[in-house]
């Protein structure tokens, strides 16, 4: 944990202070300074293991990103961008050892999926490097914050109604249960495919969440056993990238 935290300190004090310094003459003749891009995938989410009996959904991501070129093979590049992040939970309930009656509403077992829309920021220093056959890969670090606008429940839930007679019931709701921010790092890496216009990119990228979504939680509700989890992601996503183009001096 406390690694990476210095890790995602160390990239945004790299990003920031190189991002705004000018890079040589020569590197501006020859490369593009400023690039755009847009990207569209899943992500694969799973909440950490601090408390058992979790899972992964998948949920959407989508969003964009500008580049600035720190100088051969380097650039800087912000991310801005929607994720459907989350994932599953399986929560035990048996109230019977505060003496009520073993009925469906005080024992249970809930399976429940959670979507956690949000919009995050991360800043990433990129390694790119062009193959003899012109299309380019990439790998980089990075970390940012997401800010979560809504959260989305899908749960089903098995209960005894009497002694020896069990139901299912599901639904959906939305639920406010999770933090509103928090903090993550990633891996991130791609390949850059040229055409005339605009280059295509294919990105994986492994997210790995530094701060608690759910601080408190209890996978028997029971103030006495609670724990923190953190929700990590893998995402695969297919986009565009365009160019801002310097001019010769």
């Amino acid at each position: 944990m406390r690694i990476f935290k210095i890790l995602v300190v160390a990239v945004l004090c790299v990003a920031t202070t190189t991002v705004f310094n000018p890079i040589n003459a020569q590197d501006k003749k020859t490369n593009p300074v400023y690039g755009w891009g847009l990207t569209s995938g899943v992500s694969v989410n799973n909440f950490t293991y601090e408390q058992p009996h979790t899972g992964i959904n998948i949920g959407y991501t989508g969003g964009g990103f500008v580049d600035r070129s720190l100088g051969k093979h380097f650039k800087a590049r912000l991310n801005v961008a929607y994720t459907g992040a989350g994932g599953q939970l399986t929560t035990f309930k048996d109230d019977t050892r505060y003496g009520f009656d073993p009925m469906f509403t005080f024992k249970n077992v809930k399976q429940s999926s959670y979507l956690l829309h949000s919009v995050g920021t991360s800043i990433n220093v990129l390694y790119q490097h062009q193959t003899t056959a012109a299309w380019s890969y990439y790998v980089g670090v990075g970390g940012g914050m997401e800010n979560k606008f809504a959260e989305h429940e899908t749960y089903q839930k098995t209960g005894e109604f009497i002694t020896g007679i069990y139901g299912t019931v599901a639904g959906k709701q939305f639920t406010n249960r999770f933090q509103n921010n928090w903090f993550n790092s990633n891996l991130t890496a791609g390949v850059e495919l040229p055409t005339k216009n605009v280059n295509f990119i294919i990105e994986a990228k492994y997210i790995l969440g530094i701060t608690s979504v759910r601080p408190n939680y209890s996978y028997i509700e029971f103030a006495g056993v609670t724990g923190e989890i953190r929700t990590n992601a893998f995402q695969l996503t297919v986009g565009v990238r365009n160019l801002f183009k310097q001019g010769k001096k």
